[in-house]
């Protein structure tokens, strides 16, 4: 019975933080407007979970929080303002496939900005992981968080697999996605990269 009450706390202790980190991540968002509230809260969270990996158990939450958004609002929009033009760089290459290419190498054309696609989206995912580890000029993050997609393909294979469930999660289970949200997908993403860090000593 003692070891069953434990557990229920533990379960209950888990719940709460995720909740309570999810809601701050929202609230953030929010307060950036949106546009300009993604990357800093994004980056703040995984700086959060970055602190439980490392074992960093009874840190104040919303005072830390507060603390790292701060600390990223401009360096992270910045770096936000990037990949959104690269992401609409791929958006008008595809749009245009067919206006500018011969038919017959379509499917090559489709292929090749699909890999690219995917290297930047792992890039961009990865991004939040470096700020929230490293301290780095604005382009050494591009570079670190380039570098991890192809550090280790096998890490890059579970993230990928790890951001598409989420996002069948967030639409077939809403009401679940609202409850643990961004949160979750934060811890899983960070532990994988910070194994990584682990491995080569950035740690």
């Amino acid at each position: 019975m003692i070891q069953l009450g434990k557990l229920i706390v533990q379960i209950a202790e888990f719940i709460y933080k995720f909740t309570a980190l999810n809601i701050l991540w929202l609230f953030f968002f929010l307060l950036g407007l949106g546009v300009f509230g993604f990357m800093p809260s994004t980056v703040a969270l995984f700086r959060v979970v970055r602190e439980w990996i490392k074992g960093e158990k009874d840190i104040y939450l919303f005072r830390s929080y507060l603390k790292f958004y701060k600390q990223e609002f401009f360096r992270s929009n910045i770096n936000g303002a990037i990949f959104l033009l690269l992401f609409y760089i791929i958006y008008v290459n595809f749009s245009f496939v067919s206006y500018f290419y011969d038919e017959s190498i379509h499917l090559f054309i489709y292929v090749v900005i699909f890999g690219f696609s995917v290297i930047v989206l792992m890039t961009f995912v990865n991004l939040f992981s470096v700020m929230a580890h490293f301290e780095y000029k604005t382009l050494q993050y591009l570079k670190v968080a380039a570098g991890l997609v192809f550090a280790s393909p096998l890490n890059t294979v579970m993230q990928l697999v790890w951001l598409v469930a989420y996002i069948l999660v967030a639409i077939n289970l809403p009401k679940l996605f609202l409850l643990i949200g961004i949160s979750v997908f934060a811890y899983v993403l960070m532990s994988i990269n910070y194994s990584v860090f682990k491995k080569y000593k950035a740690v």
